[in-house]
Parts: structure tokens; sequence; C-alpha cells
């Protein structure tokens, strides 16, 4: 276990627990555990926070907070490029233990589809997503990172999707992106389709007018609602 960060282990048994104090699970607690490759108390710290909060808010709060204390001990030279990829793996693993339970009439929900733009290689946003959405009942088709255009744009033809939302990281990206956003509207043809975009390109400016793209989020609340205005109508 790293010496790096202070923190405190929960003072119960997590496989009896049922009340665990807000204080307890903190950012810090979940960065060392995540770095220290422990997906079963991971998983069972972002469990308890989603008792009393939505899984976007726990998301966008605590687990992007840890990973945030994650990556400025990396860049400080604290913890290594080891320790960076052991929590980002762990994250991964922890991530298909919170997976919402699904059910053959969660399949026929309105489609959406994510994915990162072509070189982008970053995942775990889109792995939120598509958890956040699966919530509120969207059947989410995740493809992944890196997709080519014309992979994306043959998935879209063939299929009734209602929303895209394409994740890239850096700003290098926007062309990717901005091809992406033509490659979706022209495999949607006349169908109605929004387009979100998120990632940590979200922030550049102008993203949205430079892309093409019908919204920008800048966490996983902002997708959601975003989501819910482009819902459509009978579904």
């Amino acid at each position: 276990m790293t010496d790096d960060m202070p923190f405190h282990l929960p003072p119960v048994d997590p496989a009896a627990s049922a009340d665990v104090p807000a204080d307890v699970l903190s950012p810090e607690l979940l960065a060392s555990l995540l770095v220290d490759g422990d997906d079963e108390l991971a998983a069972w710290t972002l469990r308890n926070a989603m008792a009393a909060s939505s899984r976007a808010a726990v998301y966008d709060g605590l687990l992007r907070d840890a990973m945030r204390l994650v990556g400025e001990n990396w860049r400080s030279g604290r913890w290594s490029v080891a320790d960076e990829h052991l929590a980002s793996r762990t994250l991964m693993a922890v991530l298909e233990q919170l997976r919402p339970v699904t059910t053959p009439e969660s399949r026929i929900g309105p489609s959406a589809v994510l994915a990162g733009v072509a070189g982008e290689q970053h995942m775990i946003g889109l792995l939120c997503l598509e958890q956040v959405l699966a919530d509120d009942g969207w059947a989410v088709s995740n493809l992944g990172a890196d997709l080519p255009d014309t992979d994306l744009a043959g998935y879209i033809a063939r299929n009734d999707v209602a929303l895209v939302a394409l994740s890239a990281s850096e700003e290098p990206r926007v062309n990717a992106l901005a091809e992406a956003v033509v490659a979706v509207r022209v495999a949607g043809g006349a169908r109605p389709l929004a387009i979100l975009i998120g990632g940590g390109i979200a922030y550049e400016r102008g993203i949205k007018d430079r892309t093409g793209a019908d919204g920008v989020a800048l966490n996983l609340t902002e997708a959601r609602a975003f989501a819910a205005r482009h819902r459509p109508a009978d579904s």
C-alpha cells in the first residue's frame, strides 16, 4: 500500500456495512484503493456513495476527484507510471462490478451509440456514460476507443440510433471529431439524431461550432440532461 497519500480505511466490515459515514468515502481513500489495485473495496466505496446520490453525481464528484488525485500524484512523481496504469486498470474492473443490472425490457429503450474518435485511446469516460444512460433506460452500444469514421458510419446506417456521444481528450483530435460528426450526419440521413461531444476536448473554446455537433457536455450530469432533452417522444 502506498504511503504517499494519507487516508482512513472504513471503520467497518465492508461485507456487512449498510450505513457508512459520508466523510469516510473520500477521493483520497478511493485514489489509494485504485492505486493499490483493490477493486473490491473501491467498488464498495462507490456503491455506498451511490446509495445516497445518483450514479452521475458520484462519478462526476467522488470518482472524478479520485482520478484527478491519481493524475496529480503521477505528474508530481510521487506515483509512477506503473501506479497510474494500475489505478486505471483497477477502475475498469470496478466499473464492471458496478454495471447496471439489465433486463430484456431494457433492450427496447431508445438507442444511444458511444465512441472515441479515431486516434483517441481513453475510454473510462465512455464506460461511465454508458452506465449513466443505461440507468435512464437507454439501450447503449459502446463502440469503444479509436473508432474509424467508416466503421462508426456503418453502424449508424444499420441501426435506429437517437443519440451519438463522441469523445476526445485533446485539441489535436478536433479534425477527427469534426470528420466523425460529418460521417454520423451522412449515415443518419433524414432521421432525427442528436450528436454530443464529451471528454477533455469539451473545454476547447467554440468546439461545438468547430465540429458541427449539437451539444457539448463537460461532465456526466450535463450529458445525462442532454440525452433527456433529445430522447424520442415515443420512448
